[in-house]
């Protein structure tokens, strides 16, 4: 999840069920908060590939 008008830097919310995992610096690729596994990381990144993030 995004935000339009969220506190910088840019980046996204991830969340399983209704707990937040992981808050992810679009900027600078890596958490701001919790941590990625391997496979999340490749999800972000074929979704900012794709132009979705």
């Amino acid at each position: 999840m995004t935000w339009i008008g969220d506190h910088d830097p840019p980046h996204v919310h991830v969340y399983e069920g209704d707990r937040l995992i992981l808050k992810w610096d679009l900027q600078d690729g890596k958490p701001l908060q919790g941590a990625a596994s391997r496979k999340l990381e490749r999800l972000i990144e074929e979704l900012i590939r794709e132009g979705r993030l």
